[in-house]
C-alpha cells in the first residue's frame, strides 16, 4: 500500500512539471468586454490566476491581451519596463498561473 501511495505521488509531480504543455479540454475564458481594448483591469486579469499556463495563453489570445510569462518556477525572466495597458505578466507555478499583474 505504500509502496502504491509513493508511486502515486512521484506520477502526479511529474505531471504536474510537465503541465505547461497540456491544456484542459473545456476551459472557459472570460467573456469579451469592450473595455478590455483601452485597459485590462486587474480584476478581469485575475480571472486567469488557476488556470494551467497554456489555457492563460489561449484566452489571452482570444481577449486581444498580450501576454508574457514573467516568472516560471522560481525562474524569473528579463522584461521590459515599458508599461501596457494590454498586457498580462503571468507567474506561473508547475504549470499553472498562480500571479498576473496588467503592464
Amino acid at each position: 500500500m505504500k509502496r502504491l501511495v509513493v508511486t502515486l505521488l512521484c506520477a502526479l509531480t511529474i505531471a504536474a512539471c510537465s503541465s505547461s504543455e497540456q491544456t484542459s479540454d473545456q476551459v472557459t475564458c472570460p467573456a469579451i468586454d469592450a473595455a478590455d481594448a483601452t485597459a485590462i483591469t486587474p480584476e478581469r486579469a485575475e480571472l486567469l490566476v488557476g488556470m494551467l499556463e497554456a489555457d492563460a495563453e489561449k484566452c489571452a489570445a482570444d481577449l486581444g491581451w498580450a501576454y508574457r510569462v514573467g516568472s516560471r518556477d522560481g525562474e524569473n525572466f528579463a522584461v521590459t519596463a515599458d508599461y501596457s495597458q494590454q498586457r498580462v505578466t503571468v507567474t506561473i507555478t508547475l504549470g499553472v498561473v498562480t500571479a498576473i499583474s496588467v503592464g
